[in-house]
């Protein structure tokens, strides 16, 4: 099996739909350490962002807009919809070549898949906290994405209306999914 650029973040995507699918009905409405979202509004945050980030790179539409904040049941289809249009729209010719424009601001189609992958696999932590189950992600892409987060970080503003809490520390054994989560401002020890 070949691999390419995008490889990472479809493992990283499909242990995240994995993770959708495993939600049971009454989860739907419990709080994840993402203290702005439950559960449901969380995958909805997904899936709302995996749509614009597909049109961002050139996709001519992720989903149909009727598709977009399903019923919580029909989210668990719609993840994988439209984590498969971003997929597509990431392996076309020259995507992660060129130039997009962002939420952060223009940055290229590479830059914008470590956006989506850093965004997949803090938030799969999350979900996987809410939903009492393990973030399974392989460690080695886990902390290229630590590196690529601690420069993010560093770009971004701080204080209200800010993308992310501000860091927390992290014991260096904290396997590396916490201490990216850490690092994007969620409590670890919770």
């Amino acid at each position: 099996m070949s691999t390419t650029p995008v490889m990472p973040f479809i493992e990283v995507v499909d242990t995240v739909a994995y993770l959708v699918e495993a939600v049971k009905e009454e989860q739907w409405s419990a709080p994840t350490p993402c203290t702005d979202w439950n559960v449901q509004q969380l995958v909805d945050h997904l899936v709302t962002g995996q749509r614009a980030f597909a049109e961002v790179m050139g996709a001519r539409s992720a989903l149909p807009e009727t598709e977009v904040g399903p019923a919580p049941e029909a989210l668990k289809v719609t993840f994988r919809r439209s984590a498969a249009a971003l997929v597509t729209a990431f392996e076309r010719p020259g995507a992660l070549e060129r130039t997009v424009r962002a939420p952060i601001g223009e940055v290229p189609g590479a830059a914008a898949l470590h956006l989506q992958t850093v965004e997949h696999l803090v938030h799969g932590w999350d979900l996987a906290q809410a939903i009492n189950q393990k973030a399974l992600f392989d460690d080695t892409v886990v902390e290229q994405e630590i590196e690529f987060a601690r420069g993010l970080v560093a770009q971004l503003p701080s204080g209200p209306g800010a993308p992310f809490a501000p860091s927390r520390t992290a014991p260096e054994d904290a396997p590396s999914i916490e201490r990216l989560a850490a690092l994007l401002g969620r409590d670890i020890t919770g």
